[in-house]
């Protein structure tokens, strides 16, 4: 049982560092910020939506792999993977569709789910003496030529008396490899019975329904790369300001509600539902980022006649971002589709399925189970 477990925690571990990995150009996100809020706001919520909206495909799934409620007493322990791919109109954005301060080259930008290469080129201006002054200069970040996020859980499950069945699923914040990033995973949910109240069907003994609903929390915290004033070559003007704890916070909460079928034969069991899947994604950013300017007034003890921008303490912005992204994905309009096939010898259960949506998901499980 020791050997098990350390197998599970040591897959857990490898599962969230391709997650960490796979998204290594989040450290890169703090530059967006450097344009102000009102443009990075809006920027970070298109590039990260994919990555938002994959999790939250991931974390509604894995919740059953049959219709069939624990008896009192009974329960199961279950390690699964899922894998939500993001689709092919979700790789790129366009930024012409945002209002932003910023001039580009080109309007369409990779997300987090594009292709490897950066840009388009943003740029910011200010008029100086009637002609406008390019003061600021960077590239959009890359996406990072990986449309899928993978998501590890270990659920577990007890069954109550009237046909009811409690669920919890958890992973301890645990620290990623040899990266700053922590990610922890907890949810609680319930399946209950329903066949049990439907006469026709209540004695036929192959034919299994539920239904059930979730709920799952995972909070990912990382470093970013610092961005400083001499980065984005502008006079470093502060005096109380350091730039060096540069980090951000993603919670991304997720629902799902499902009518379950399976068809549960002595070996396989053949499994199905459909439902409703809701997620939002909040996105904190925290610690100082620099915001540079050009100084016109010669009076000011930061002019310079060569209009180099400078920042200042006054322009630093501090934890300035705080967005979210909702998603339904699989809601009212489009339900949640999912089908699988479990396997069960003796004791222990190896069950896959898959559910189609906009982010579809891939999910494989390996657990054991006492009725």
């Amino acid at each position: 049982m020791k050997t098990s477990i350390r197998s599970i925690v040591l897959g857990s571990g490898l599962l969230l560092a391709t997650i960490t990995s796979s998204f290594g150009q989040l450290e890169d996100i703090g530059l967006m910020l450097t344009g102000g809020v009102d443009d990075a706001e809006q920027m970070l919520t298109e590039y990260l939506r994919p990555m938002a909206n994959a999790l939250g495909a991931n974390i509604n799934g894995g919740w059953y792999n049959t219709a069939k409620v624990h008896k009192f007493g009974g329960f199961d322990v279950t390690f699964t993977a899922s894998v939500a791919f993001a689709p092919d109109a979700h790789k790129t954005y366009d930024l012409s569709t945002l209002t932003l301060a910023a001039l580009y080259d080109d309007n369409i930008a990779n997300t987090i789910a594009g292709a490897k290469n950066t840009g388009p080129e943003l740029s910011y201006q200010q008029d100086i003496l009637g002609n406008p002054v390019t003061y600021l200069e960077y590239d959009h970040p890359a996406g990072t030529g990986v449309n899928f996020i993978p998501s590890p859980m270990i659920n577990a499950s007890v069954g109550l008396p009237k046909g009811f069945e409690i669920i919890g699923r958890y992973m301890p914040t645990i620290k990623i490899g040899n990266t700053d990033a922590k990610v922890g995973i907890w949810g609680v949910g319930f399946k209950h019975d329903i066949k049990q109240w439907i006469p026709v069907l209540s004695k036929m003994p192959v034919l299994q329904l539920a239904v059930m609903y979730g709920y799952t929390n995972v909070k990912l915290n990382m470093e970013l790369t610092s961005i400083t004033p001499e980065l984005i070559e502008a006079t470093d003007a502060t005096e109380s300001v350091s730039f060096d704890d540069q980090n951000f916070d993603v919670v991304t909460q997720g629902h799902t509600a499902n009518a379950l079928v399976s068809a549960n034969l002595p070996v396989v069991c053949f499994y199905g539902g459909v439902g409703v899947s809701i997620t939002q994604t909040n996105l904190k950013m925290n610690g100082y980022y620099p915001v540079p300017y050009i100084v016109t007034d010669p009076n000011d003890p930061n002019f310079d006649p060569t209009f180099t921008p400078v920042v200042t303490d006054q322009s630093a912005l501090k934890d300035p971002i705080d967005i979210e992204i909702k998603n339904q994905d699989g809601g009212t309009t489009k339900p949640r589709l999912n089908a699988g096939v479990r396997f069960k010898f003796t004791v222990v259960t190896l069950h896959f399925d898959y559910t189609w949506a906009n982010y579809s998901v891939a999910t494989a499980g390996l657990g054991i189970s006492f009725r």
